[in-house]
């Protein structure tokens, strides 16, 4: 335990004097969220205005959605169905068969998705739909102002989280002794590779997680953001983020024998396509691989964050955060694991 302590110490100093580490996780990411706020500083206070659903006179959920006071229900025939979408007089169309048709994407469509998915699961569970819960509001609790232009602050949150990345590159190059001359002399030494990359683990956790908090900070009290309703589930994932973007630093770092620099590259270039395919670049690139591949939604790590906290603080749905939780802990494991077999088996003719 001391030898992990000491272990910790070591190398949170190490980290604190690498300027490459302090200009990604702290500098960077508060340079790229003034650009966002910059750009898109008139479209994120938008208030969510009423839905306007339409449905058929004969639709059996007309009376549930009558009841829900955010949601205007326009009963139209069905010639009328593609001129009220087309000139955006409903925002969406339920069918008899429960059959959501849209025109676009957007937060009313997904809100309509939402409701239209309780009222599917109180069908499939048998459940009477005279016992449904009116006094469920789906964003009025949360009192949160919405926008497609939120996920890219997600999104950008959510990369943040995964800059873990750095200090786990630099928690193996140092043990690495054809990398680093701190290597070189840890490498004979009797130090355990398993007690320092655990406290590599640990301070890049810690660090990163530190930096995030400044990040979080800004946004919050310097651009006047609030993008958290819910506490406890985005905690949780923000942490598994980082943790992913530990074990992925770790990876990159003993997977190849390339240069810090190259290896810090390589681990940029990840995180920013990982990032573009969650939607920070645009939200349209995001919508448009929900719809087409949905399944590269659901793996891509940071895709799993973005989605997730805009669910949670948003919508005030939880129902995907456990699959989410599930799916970063396999990738941290596995990452984690494979990184220790290449570097355990790694042996030296000379230093």
């Amino acid at each position: 335990m001391k030898s992990i302590f000491r272990n910790c110490i070591y190398q949170g100093k190490n980290l604190y004097r690498d300027k490459s580490f302090l200009f990604w996780t702290l500098i960077y990411p508060i340079i790229m969220a003034i650009f966002f706020y910059t750009a898109f500083n008139g479209m994120i206070n938008i208030q969510l205005e009423n839905i306007d659903i339409g449905i058929s006179s004969q639709n059996p959920i007309a009376f549930i959605l009558e009841e829900i006071e955010i949601v205007n229900v326009h009963k139209i025939s069905e010639e009328e169905i593609n001129e009220k979408l087309e000139n955006e007089e409903i925002q969406g169309f339920i069918d008899d068969d429960f059959n959501l048709l849209v025109k676009k994407s957007g937060v009313n469509q997904t809100i309509i998705k939402e409701i239209l998915d309780q009222i599917k699961q109180m069908e499939s569970l048998s459940v009477p739909i005279e016992k449904f819960d009116f006094t469920v509001e789906y964003i009025s609790e949360t009192n949160q102002k919405a926008d497609v232009v939120i996920i890219i602050f997600y999104s950008l949150i959510a990369m943040v989280s995964a800059y873990g990345i750095f200090p786990g590159i630099v928690t193996v190059i140092l043990i690495q002794a054809n990398l680093t001359n701190l290597g070189k002399r840890i490498n004979i030494t009797p130090l355990r590779k398993n007690e320092f990359l655990l406290a590599g683990v640990i301070v890049s956790l810690i660090l990163n997680l530190l930096s995030n908090g400044i990040l979080l900070i800004f946004i919050k009290y310097i651009l006047k953001i609030n993008l958290f309703t819910e506490l406890k589930y985005s905690t949780v994932l923000i942490i598994m983020g980082n943790l992913f973007g530990v074990a992925l630093g770790m990876f990159i770092g003993a997977s190849n024998k390339q240069n810090e620099n190259t290896k810090t590259i390589i681990g940029i270039m990840i995180t920013l396509v990982l990032s573009a395919l969650s939607g920070m670049m645009s939200p349209n690139i995001k919508i448009s691989i929900d719809q087409n591949i949905p399944i590269l939604g659901r793996i891509n790590p940071i895709s799993i964050i973005t989605n997730n906290l805009y669910r949670i603080n948003l919508l005030g749905s939880t129902k995907s955060v456990g699959e989410g939780i599930i799916i970063l802990s396999i990738y941290c494991v596995a990452l984690i694991s494979i990184s220790y077999v290449f570097l355990r088996r790694k042996t030296y003719d000379s230093i």
